[in-house]
């Protein structure tokens, strides 16, 4: 079979068309929510802004600033593919589309990935924090209990999950709020923290290297990640499809303000800075010296359900893409039925769901291993450069297709951010890059070896029935 691309006119009559469609309860304001929630900002501020803190220092405000920017022009390239292309199997499907079926694989194979840490290292921060609470509380067996709870909760119609995303999305953003104000009320840094970055070296603080910063640039992109999963609900979403761009768009620069906001605050507020930027848990500590113990344990029970938030977010997204790839027919043909079902109650992906839940679920026993996958940040930037590719593509070589949502001033985001991915690269650790290509080597050795053989495997799925129901 041919590895090109694939119009969007050619897969109606295919046998993935078969396969039982998802319900479309989504308003834009739900699918906004949902992908707020993906991009996790309370989370991230709470469990992977101190590793940026603590690889780059001051520094690391440079770093998210750079990081942001470059999402919000992913975000752009995103928004334009994303109103062309609304199904479920999100950026691997357009990856498919505009580039063809081998790089659409990989695409794929990068989600999956993904899919299985990020549940588990979102979970395992209700653990953590649970246990600053209580000491009794073992972290690990309290982050398997919350997200199996979180697995089942994902399973109910989405309307259902919208809806709790929505009220623990008030609640996250209610800390977020508080958190910014105790830091801004008592600023304690000078302007020359940033002039003059510096980090913690042991017991002192020592200058930072550009070098940390570049290399602290992807862990600022993957901390504002999850923008594209309004791409992953749009099967289940009504309204005109250029929504899908706006919403992706809206999402980002949603969620990089909920994390500027706290982080800039944070970092100028600190009382001890060298503390602070040793700490694992910067924010929470800063509300405590501020305001007290008994209001940092009120904020960080805002934490949890902020986390709970999150984690519910994200299994909906890949739970999504995994039942896609089914549809797609991306593996063996047993395997494509049970993951392609459809519960006949709640019209969700019932089986792909469970599979999502209950890997992280297992790997919340397994937090060294979950703690350590640096190499997440590599796959982000990868799946990002792709989409980047396919957004020069689509423009050149695809003129006549329409284009719900088209982004500004093409082709600058797609530049900008391939030029940004290339960077970052540079500063990864060999053994993470060595990593990542395994992992595309043995997805290749699965596309090539199976999938490219029959004419009846890996298709990328067009979803017949427009988005036009207005809200």
């Amino acid at each position: 079979m041919s590895d090109q691309p694939t119009s969007p006119d050619q897969v109606n009559s295919r046998p993935n068309s078969s396969y039982a469609t998802l319900h479309r309860g989504l308003s834009i304001r739900g699918v906004v929510a949902l992908s707020v929630s993906d991009i996790t900002p309370m989370a991230s501020l709470l469990i992977i802004a101190p590793v940026v803190l603590a690889a780059a220092g001051t520094a690391s405000l440079w770093a998210y600033l750079i990081g942001c920017f470059l999402a919000i022009n992913v975000a752009l390239c995103m928004g334009e593919l994303g109103s062309m292309y609304p199904v479920a199997g999100g950026l691997y499907s357009i990856v498919h589309r505009v580039l063809g079926r081998p790089l659409g694989f990989l695409a794929l194979v990068d989600y999956i990935v993904q899919g299985v840490f990020l549940p588990a290292s979102i979970a395992l921060g209700v653990g953590t924090y649970l246990n600053t609470l209580d000491s009794g509380i073992p972290v690990n067996l309290s982050s398997a209990i919350a997200m199996a709870v979180v697995t089942i909760l994902a399973v109910l119609r989405i309307q259902v999950g919208a809806i709790l995303v929505g009220v623990f999305l008030s609640i996250e953003v209610l800390v977020i709020v508080l958190l910014s104000i105790a830091a801004f009320t008592h600023w304690n840094q000078p302007l020359s923290i940033l002039t003059h970055p510096v980090i913690a070296d042991g017991s002192a603080l020592t200058s930072v290297g550009v070098g940390a910063v570049v290399a602290a640039i992807a862990i600022t992109m993957f901390s504002v990640n999850g923008y594209d999963s309004a791409i992953n609900f749009s099967e289940e979403t009504r309204g005109a499809a250029s929504n899908i761009g706006k919403a992706v768009v809206i999402a980002a620069c949603t969620g990089i303000v909920l994390e500027l906001v706290p982080f800039i605050s944070g970092l100028f507020g600190a009382q001890d800075l060298h503390a602070y930027l040793s700490s694992a848990t910067p924010l929470t500590d800063l509300v405590g010296t501020v305001w007290g113990s008994g209001f940092e344990k009120v904020i960080i029970i805002g934490a949890l359900f902020a986390i709970m938030n999150a984690i519910l977010a994200i299994t909906l997204q890949f739970a999504r893409i995994l039942w896609s790839s089914a549809r797609d027919l991306a593996w063996p043909t047993p395997v494509n039925k049970v993951l392609g079902r459809v519960h006949p109650t709640f019209r969700s992906p019932w089986v792909a769901t469970l599979l999502t839940g209950g890997v992280a679920t297992i790997l919340c026993f397994a937090s060294d291993l979950v703690t350590t996958v640096t190499f997440t940040a590599v796959m982000i930037i990868l799946l990002y450069g792709l989409i980047a590719v396919a957004a020069l593509v689509s423009r050149v070589r695809d003129r006549g297709l329409a284009r719900p949502s088209r982004m500004p001033l093409w082709p600058v985001p797609p530049i900008l951010v391939l030029i940004g991915v290339v960077i970052s690269m540079t500063q990864q650790s060999a053994h993470d890059i060595w990593i990542v290509v395994i992992l595309f080597v043995i997805g290749l050795a699965y596309y090539y070896g199976y999938l490219h053989r029959s004419r009846d495997r890996w298709i990328p799925h067009t979803v017949v029935e427009e988005l036009t129901v207005e809200d």
